[in-house]
Formats: structure tokens, C-alpha cells, sequence
């Protein structure tokens, strides 16, 4: 297992007692490795669902060294493990590994465990954003240039469903109702291209193992993970993050009559996120923020869908209809959002203005 071998190379094998994984996600992996003298965060990131991985790497440094003059890097609260010749990211079979000794008292969650939680999450993500406003873009390489192509995506799709067959001709309604909704899906797309939001740096992979917190408090301590992070606008962030850490489900649940957005927790993360934000987020950005997180959950069960007609090749799955059931479970939060967009929208417009007036 090559997570032995980072584990050697990073001088932690021989005194470790306690492994724990968490997160399933597509670019990266976290570990918390309990050792006998104190617990360290592992993080793993495919180099294969990156493009030129080593440039994935030099956006890490930038952002790293960037978020460090706000005292928010992760390497600002945990110290960084080395190899014997000093590299701090180590690469085996295609896979990139770096390593923390963690601070007393910090940790990962596998779900969310209270209304404080999601606002302290939705502060990180503010803060992350902040302190970022003023990082040089140009700089920035686009790691997953794919992750945004959406054309290409509803491409693949319409030319499956032509290709349906007896067999999963029952996938036709699920494919339909992407399609129903196409134009939708370039709305981002189409306000970036034409200079109606700002770009700024967004993270990509807000995940809640990319989260490390006080477990006490529940405080995020710092973001983790920024290998994924490009240009783009903050409604990316705050539509894949909103989708997935305020669902009242994880997302392949196939009972999808428990799937909505708790409410409750939609409040307190923008609570949260505005109370970081509001000296620099637009109108606009706000305006937008429902309709983020309802093409962000279309977009997620576009790209399940197709991972399942092309045969399971790009997610992990544990069970065959697995890709089935995180496509259907995020049309279900679709179709939630689209039957309280309304009350939501003035939710945020609420929250962001009471922000605003402090």
C-alpha cells in the first residue's frame, strides 16, 4: 500500500499506531495518523485528476506562502514534515503526499456536527477568500482546466442519450432533466466571459476533510488542500460547498425523500461566510448565491451521470449504481432549491444586508 511508503518516508511508520481516512473525494484524500507521539494530518493528492501535477503543486507554494502573511496557511499552525532530503511533498506512483504534526487539540470531522460547525465553516471559507482578494491571478495555473468545461460535459451527455439502451433506458428521465436545464448550467460561464463578476482565486475542493478545526470549539483552525485552487468566481466555492455541507444527506443517499438543504445550516454557514466578506463581495456575487449551489448540484449529478455511461472510471465507487445514486440524490437537491428559491433568495439577501449594516 503506497500510503505505507509515505508514511516511511515521512519518518512516521515505524511509530504509528492509528490510521484514520477521511473524505472519498476525487483530487485528494486526508489522513489522521495517531502516532506515539502525537497525531499528524497525511494528505494525498491524485496526480493523475490533476493536469501537470507539478504546476498543482507551485499554485500549493503560492497560496501557501500568500495565506501565510494572514496567519491562515496550515503550514502557519502545524509544522511540515520532511523526507531525509528535506522535501516537504513527496511523490509515489503518481501520487503526491504531504504531512503535519497537528497541534494539541486539532482534528477533522466526517460530518457536521452542530449549527456552530457550519458557521465556523462558512467563516473559514470567507476568511480564505479575503485573504486572497488581492493575490496576483496571473500567477495562478489551472490545475483541472476541465473542471469548468461544462459545454463538454452536456456534449457527452446528449450524444449518450441517443445511445441508451432496453437495458438503462430508465437513466432516460435522469438524462432529460439535465437537459431541460441546459441553458442554465452556462449562466457562470456566461457572466465570467463577459466581465459581469469578478475573478478571484477560488479553492475547488471545499470538502469538509479539506476543514481542520478545534475540536472543542469547533473553530476552523485553516483551509487545507488549495492544489485545485484557479481563477474563477467565489460563486463556484460557495455553490459546491453550500450543495454538499448544508444537504440533509451525504450524497448517495438513495432515499431521496430525506434530501434538502437544511435550512438551518444554510443560514449560519452565510452568516458566517457575510461576516467576513462584506467589505469586499458584491451585490451581484450575492444575487447569485442560490442559483450557485442549485447549477453546482445539477453540474455534480451532470458529471455522475456520465462517469456512470462511460463505466465508473473517474469517481470511486464501492457499488456499481453508486454514480446512479449521487446523480439522483443531486437532483433532488435541485429540484428542492428550485421549489424554495424564492424564500432563499431572500434569505441571503437578509443575511448579506444584515451583514452589510454592521
Amino acid at each position: 500500500m503506497i500510503m505505507f511508503e509515505a508514511l516511511k518516508k515521512l519518518g512516521l511508520f515505524e511509530k504509528t499506531d492509528n490510521v484514520v481516512k477521511f473524505g472519498r473525494g476525487f483530487y485528494n484524500r486526508s489522513y489522521i495518523v495517531e502516532a506515539s507521539d502525537g497525531r499528524y494530518l497525511l494528505e494525498a493528492v491524485d496526480g493523475k485528476a490533476v493536469n501537470r501535477p507539478e504546476k498543482a503543486m507551485a499554485n500549493y507554494r503560492l497560496i501557501e506562502k500568500h495565506l501565510e502573511k494572514w496567519g491562515q496557511a496550515v503550514s502557519f499552525m502545524a509544522e511540515k514534515l520532511t523526507d531525509e532530503e528535506k522535501n516537504d511533498v513527496i511523490v509515489i506512483e503518481g501520487t503526491y503526499w504531504r504531512g503535519f504534526k497537528m497541534p494539541e487539540g486539532a482534528g477533522l470531522f466526517k460530518k457536521i456536527i452542530n449549527n456552530r460547525m457550519i458557521y465556523e465553516i462558512g467563516k473559514a471559507i470567507g476568511r480564505f477568500h479575503r485573504s486572497l482578494k488581492d493575490f496576483p491571478l496571473e500567477e495562478l495555473y489551472c490545475p483541472i482546466p476541465e473542471c469548468s468545461n461544462i459545454e463538454k460535459e452536456l456534449d457527452l451527455l446528449q450524444k449518450t442519450v441517443f445511445k441508451i439502451t432496453d437495458e438503462n433506458f430508465i437513466l432516460y428521465n435522469d438524462a432529460k432533466f439535465v437537459l431541460d436545464r441546459k441553458e442554465d448550467l452556462k449562466l457562470l460561464d456566461h457572466f465570467i466571459e463577459n466581465d459581469e463578476l469578478p475573478l478571484r482565486v477560488v479553492h475547488n475542493n471545499l470538502r469538509l476533510n479539506n476543514f481542520i478545526f478545534d475540536v472543542n470549539s469547533y473553530r476552523v483552525i485553516a483551509v487545507s488542500c488549495y492544489d485545485a485552487a484557479s481563477r474563477g468566481t467565489l460563486l463556484h466555492d460557495l455553490g459546491d460547498a453550500l450543495r454538499q455541507l448544508t444537504s440533509t444527506t451525504r450524497e448517495d443517499e438513495s432515499n431521496l425523500s430525506l434530501v434538502r438543504i437544511n435550512i438551518a445550516f444554510f443560514k449560519e454557514f452565510l452568516s458566517g461566510y457575510f461576516s467576513e466578506t462584506r467589505d469586499f463581495l458584491t451585490q451581484k456575487e450575492a444575487d447569485y448565491i442560490i442559483d450557485a449551489v442549485r447549477l453546482k448540484a445539477l453540474e455534480s449529478g451532470l458529471r455522475y451521470l456520465n462517469d456512470y455511461f462511460a463505466g465508473n472510471k473517474k469517481y470511486n465507487i464501492f457499488y456499481k449504481e453508486q454514480n446512479i445514486d449521487r446523480a439522483r440524490n443531486q437532483f433532488r437537491l435541485v429540484e428542492d432549491i428550485e421549489t424554495h428559491y424564492e424564500g432563499m433568495r431572500n434569505t441571503v439577501s437578509f443575511l448579506y444586508n444584515q451583514a452589510n449594516a454592521k
